[in-house]
C-alpha cells in the first residue's frame, strides 16, 4: 500500500498505487534458475580443478534481490533503486561481461593444445582475439560509462553524461553469439578427421550441442534486451534479461569444463568409458614382455613378431602427461636421448 513518506523510484500507471508492503513479485524465476544452474556451474568447476591438480596432476590456464529486482518500479522505495539497485546493476554487467570472455577463451585455449594443425591454431587466435577484445571492451563501457562514472548509480547526480545503452548492448550481444557459434564451428572439420571411440565422438557431441545452445541462449537474451530498452520500469524489466544471462554464463562454464571431465570419469566411473573397473588411469598392467623404441627411430627393417607381444613408445608436446590434450610429436630423436616424457602404447601379436 501506499506510504506518503516514500518516495517511489518511478511513477505508478493510471488506476494503480504504489505498494510498500506487499508488491507484485517476478524474481522467483530468477531465484529459481540461479539455485539451479549456479551450482551445476560450481560443481563442474570443482570436477574440473580436481581433474587438473589431483588426477592428472596438470594445471593449465584454461583452466541480492530485496532492492527492487521482480518489482514494479513504482513498488520500490527511491532509496533502493538509487544508488543500491543501479550500482548492483553494474557490478553484475561487469562480471558477466568478464565471466563469458574467460569461458570462451578457456575453451578456446584448449583447442589450441589438441589441434596442431596451423591453419586451426590460425582461426582459433583470431577468435580469441575479438573475444578478449570485446569482453575487455565491455567491462571497461560498464565502468566507465558514465562520466561521472558515479552517474551510472546515482540520479541525483545533474550534470551527467552517459553513452547510448542501446547500441552498446546490441553490439555486445551481437559479437558475443558470434564467438559463441565460431567456436562451435571452428573444430568441426578437424574433428571430422579424428578417429576415437564412439563414447568419445558422443562425449564431443554433446559438448558441442551444448556449445549450440549456449548459443541459442544468446539470441534469446538479445531478444529479452529489445524488451528491457523499451520499457521504463527497469527492475520488472531487468528480471527476464538477467535470467538470461545467467542460464547463459553457467551452461558456459559447464560445457567448459566438460573438456577437462574425461580423466577424472576415467578413474572414477570407468564404465561410462567402456573400461573395466579394474582398469587403473596410470597404465596397464601387462605381464608380456616389452621393447621400446623412441618416436621416429623404430627400425627401418621390418620387427620380428615372432615375440608375443612389442611396445612402442611416443612422445607428448610439452612434456605433460595430459589425456585431454594429446598427439603425437613428428620430432627426430637428437643425440643424447629422447626428451620428455614418454607414452608407452603396447600391442599384442598372436602366432596362429
Amino acid at each position: 500500500m501506499a506510504n506518503s513518506t516514500i518516495t517511489p523510484a518511478g511513477q505508478p500507471p493510471a488506476g494503480q498505487t504504489s505498494n510498500f508492503v506487499d508488491p507484485v513479485y517476478d524474481g522467483t524465476r530468477f531465484l529459481v534458475v540461479n539455485c539451479v544452474f549456479l551450482p551445476l556451474a560450481v560443481m563442474a568447476l570443482a570436477v574440473r580443478t580436481w581433474t587438473r591438480m589431483m588426477v592428472v596432476r596438470s594445471v593449465s590456464w584454461d583452466d541480492l534481490l530485496n532492492y527492487g529486482l521482480g518489482k514494479h518500479m513504482w513498488d520500490v522505495p527511491l532509496d533502493h533503486y538509487t544508488p543500491r539497485f543501479l550500482k548492483l546493476n553494474v557490478v553484475a554487467a561487469i562480471i558477466y561481461c568478464a565471466g563469458t570472455g574467460f569461458t570462451k577463451v578457456s575453451v578456446l585455449i584448449f583447442y589450441l593444445r589438441i589441434f596442431p594443425s596451423r591453419g586451426f591454431r590460425l582461426a582459433v587466435w583470431t577468435i580469441i582475439f575479438i573475444a578478449i577484445g570485446y569482453n575487455v571492451a565491455s567491462v571497461l563501457a560498464n565502468v566507465f560509462a558514465c562520466s561521472p562514472i558515479a552517474g551510472s548509480w546515482d540520479i541525483t547526480i545533474t550534470d551527467v553524461t552517459c553513452m547510448n545503452r542501446p547500441v552498446f548492448y546490441f553490439a555486445n550481444a551481437g559479437l558475443g553469439i558470434f564467438t559463441d557459434f565460431a567456436t562451435v564451428l571452428v573444430p568441426i572439420p578437424w574433428l571430422r578427421r579424428l578417429q576415437m571411440p564412439l563414447r568419445q565422438k558422443i562425449a564431443i557431441g554433446v559438448m558441442l550441442a551444448m556449445g549450440c545452445f549456449v548459443g541459442v541462449v544468446s539470441c534469446i537474451r538479445l531478444f529479452s534486451l529489445y524488451i528491457l530498452l523499451k520499457s521504463t520500469d527497469l527492475t520488472w524489466a531487468t528480471t527476464n534479461a538477467l535470467m538470461w544471462c545467467t542460464i547463459e554464463l553457467n551452461l558456459g562454464i559447464i560445457g567448459g569444463c566438460i573438456t577437462a571431465m574425461r580423466p577424472f570419469v576415467r578413474r572414477y566411473f570407468p564404465r561410462l568409458l567402456g573400461l573395466s573397473s579394474s582398469s587403473g588411469y596410470n597404465g596397464y598392467e601387462s605381464g608380456s614382455r616389452k621393447y621400446g623404441h623412441p618416436l621416429n627411430s623404430i627400425p627401418r627393417d621390418q620387427p620380428d613378431f615372432s615375440n608375443r607381444s612389442h611396445q612402442y613408445s611416443t612422445r607428448l608436446r610439452g612434456g605433460v602427461d595430459n589425456e585431454s590434450a594429446e598427439y603425437i610429436l613428428p620430432e627426430p630423436r637428437k643425440s643424447g636421448g629422447a626428451e620428455g616424457i614418454t607414452r608407452t602404447v603396447e600391442f599384442n601379436v598372436q602366432n596362429t
